[in-house]
């Protein structure tokens, strides 16, 4: 392109930017307007015109309002073809915010610089509505005899707006608001009662008027009411009354006045304690008289029926009295307790203690507090019982005895009277027997003597009775109660049942068993008792005695160890192995008549001094065979004499020494299992030697005795057998 064309170009814009024309706003219309302040419809304020010369299309805006506040969003523009207007949408207008609104209307062909106007809205005030009278208190008396729907009263106002306007009512006083009505429209005043029951002598209207935005008033109307009825009153109530449990008939009034003489009144009571309440029936209103009377027997113990409290109203039929209170109050009366059963019998234990009588009291009342005490025909002259005044139970004050053979005479049975007192001094009473039983009330006790000795040999036979204990119960038969048995052990020496002391294991001579038996017996009630001191029992173990020479003396012994019998676990052992110890004394005893017989029979025979025998000559030693020691050293040699009985020996000290049984010294126990040590110089008993082999004594040399020269010994001459 040339720079001629482009100048042209550029020419042609401008040329055709210079034809454009701006939005035009017709200059007549309303710019000023009013507006009331309680319009509640759509209302267009202006109408006006926007156009564009070039016949673009225009867009028509509020760009202000001022002020901005109370109602701004009321207002709008709307498309009222063929032209634009300012419409106000209802809302709250408030005149004390804003008197006047500056409305900036603006057009725009959104090309094109936008054209505005400006319209002033006045807001006008809202008048509100009058009473007419303009008074605001009106007085418009009432008479009693209005039915329902009478005019009470007829409300008159304006609205100098035109506004419609509606009408509200407050009654006073509160209770009579549901006596009467107004009309929200009219503004007329009804009754919706009969003015009976408007039981007072004056009513109050409190009348308010509104046109929806402004409310006036209230306007008082006092309206007297001519001959009012009045309701009825209590002369007596709001009282407590007291009924004695016993009470019967009549037992209060209450007492109504009604002003409005002719009236029939009536009344109404109400309680929570509605079986309180059906202790009792309720009379009508005659002559202003209402009688309550006691339907049942009363019960001062029935502590939920003690007190009802009632709430009570009077009424004529139109209006009610206040709202009274009555107490009804049962008190108690003192009522005598009853003892069940009146006869009864029971058995008991001899002896100190208490009792307890099968008896049971009922006292109505409930609190009520009670003492027992023996009637005064009980026979307790002795003192020897007494009775707890709280419980009733009886006990004995001494050992009662029924024992027979007892110095004092108490009989087996008692009948004792017993009252029982209440605290007002009414009483009951009743017969109780007692049977005073046996009961295992003694212990078994020993003979005076309770101390027993008695000996064993250390060869005493296992089961052998040594003596018998005794004790006496002074129960009786009854349950068993003097039924003894005996118990106690020393180890070696026991005591059965039958309070027998039998060996159960002889011990060595010197030793001594001692220990404690008790006596039991074995009563039922209230159980078996043991004496309370023990039977000192003492058993001391002597020697065996020198056995007897022949059989027919021997066999007792061997079988008398068998014939005691025990109950005790021990004893019962030894009878198991009865039939062992038989046989074994029976082999011993034909042992021993076949030693007899041969000692009898080869007692001539000699034993020679190299064990040969020779039974026809005499025994004697060679001469060959002669000590070491020269003849005239040797000590002749003794002469043994024949032993002497054991008595001797034991005085008689040997005058070269002791003798010693060889083997018999050996210790058969412990030094600690003798009772005292024995003598071990002297020469042994017979009966020590009996239990010993060979049975021999022989010399024995004393080497200290340097004047005794050793003889030649002499030929040993036989020792029988």
């Amino acid at each position: 392109m040339t720079s001629s064309e482009g100048l042209s170009v550029m020419l042609l814009l401008l040329l055709v930017t210079r034809m454009e024309s701006t939005p035009e706003m017709e200059p007549t219309f309303d710019k000023v307007v009013t507006l009331m302040e309680r319009t509640s419809q759509n209302t267009i304020l202006s109408r006006f015109n926007c156009s564009d010369p070039d016949s673009d299309p225009v867009r028509v805006f509020i760009k202000s309002i001022i002020p901005a506040v109370s109602c701004t969003s009321c207002f709008t523009v709307l498309d009222c073809a063929p032209e634009k207007c300012l419409h106000f949408i209802p809302g709250i207008l408030d005149y004390t915010k804003a008197q006047s609104y500056v409305i900036n209307v603006a057009c725009t062909d959104n090309t094109e610089p936008e054209v505005s106007e400006v319209i002033q809205v006045n807001i006008i005030p809202n008048r509100p509505p009058e009473f007419v009278p303009t008074s605001s208190f009106v007085s418009a008396p009432l008479t009693s005899k209005l039915l329902p729907g009478s005019k009470v009263y007829d409300v008159k106002a304006l609205d100098l707006d035109g506004d419609s306007i509606s009408y509200s009512m407050t009654v006073l006083p509160a209770s009579s608001s549901g006596n009467y009505v107004i009309d929200s429209s009219t503004g007329k005043i009804r009754t919706t009662v009969d003015m009976r029951m408007e039981c007072r002598n004056s009513v109050s209207f409190l009348v308010t008027i509104s046109d929806g935005v402004t409310v006036t008033g209230p306007l008082v109307i006092d309206s007297p009411i001519t001959n009012a009825n009045v309701a009825p009153v209590a002369v007596n109530l709001d009282a407590i009354v007291q009924i004695p449990e016993t009470a019967t008939g009549d037992i209060y009034t209450m007492l109504f006045n009604d002003p409005n003489m002719g009236d029939t009144v009536t009344y109404t009571m109400s309680t929570s304690n509605t079986l309180g309440q059906n202790q009792f029936t309720y009379g009508a209103v005659f002559n202003g008289e209402a009688k309550i009377k006691v339907k049942g027997k009363l019960d001062y113990e029935m502590t939920n029926l003690r007190r009802t409290d009632f709430v009570i109203s009077a009424t004529d039929g139109f209006c009610s009295s206040p709202l009274y209170t009555l107490t009804l109050e049962v008190t108690d009366v003192n009522e005598s307790p009853t003892i069940s059963p009146v006869l009864s019998s029971l058995q008991v234990c001899e002896g100190k203690g208490e009792f307890i009588p099968t008896l049971t009291v009922t006292d109505p009342d409930t609190d009520d507090s009670l003492k027992w005490s023996f009637d005064t025909k009980t026979s307790n002259s002795e003192g020897y019982f007494g009775i707890d005044e709280d419980t009733g139970n009886i006990r004995t004050l001494v050992d009662y005895d029924v024992d027979v053979g007892k110095p004092i005479t108490m009989l087996p049975s008692k009948t004792f009277y017993v009252k029982v007192e209440d605290k007002g001094g009414l009483s009951a009473t009743a017969t109780v027997s007692v049977s005073f039983l046996d009961c295992n009330d003694n212990a078994p006790v020993f003979d005076t003597n309770q101390y027993y000795t008695a000996s064993a040999t250390e060869c005493q036979a296992p089961g052998s009775k040594l003596l018998t204990i005794t004790a006496k119960d002074k129960d009786s038969t009854r349950e068993q109660n003097n039924d003894i048995y005996y118990e106690g052990s020393g180890g070696s020496v026991i005591v059965n049942a039958l309070g027998e002391v039998i060996v159960q294991q002889a011990l060595p001579a010197g030793s001594v068993d001692t220990f404690h038996a008790y006596a039991y017996d074995r009563g039922v009630t209230p159980g078996p008792k043991r004496s309370a001191s023990p039977a000192v029992i003492s058993v001391r173990f002597t020697p065996c005695p020198t056995p007897p020479p022949s059989l027919a003396t021997a066999a007792p012994q061997t079988t008398a160890t068998v014939t005691t019998t025990t109950s005790t676990p021990m004893i019962q052992k030894q009878e198991d192995n009865l039939a062992w110890i038989i046989i074994a004394a029976l082999l011993g005893t034909l042992l021993l008549g076949l030693m007899t017989f041969m000692l009898w029979r080869y007692g001539n025979l000699c034993l020679h001094s190299c064990q040969k025998l020779n039974c026809k000559k005499t025994c004697c030693r060679p001469e060959t065979k002669r000590l070491l020691t020269p003849r005239a050293e040797r000590r002749p040699p003794m002469k043994r004499a024949l032993r002497p009985p054991t008595e001797q020996i034991v005085n008689v000290p040997d005058p070269i020494g002791p003798g010693f049984l060889f083997g018999f010294w050996k210790e058969r126990y412990p030094d600690d299992d003798f009772k005292s040590q024995p003598d071990r110089i002297r020469l042994p008993s017979p009966g020590d030697m009996e239990a010993h082999y060979p049975h021999t004594i022989d010399p024995v040399l004393d080497p200290l005795s340097p004047s005794v020269t050793e003889p030649e010994m002499p030929k040993k001459k036989c020792i029988i057998m």
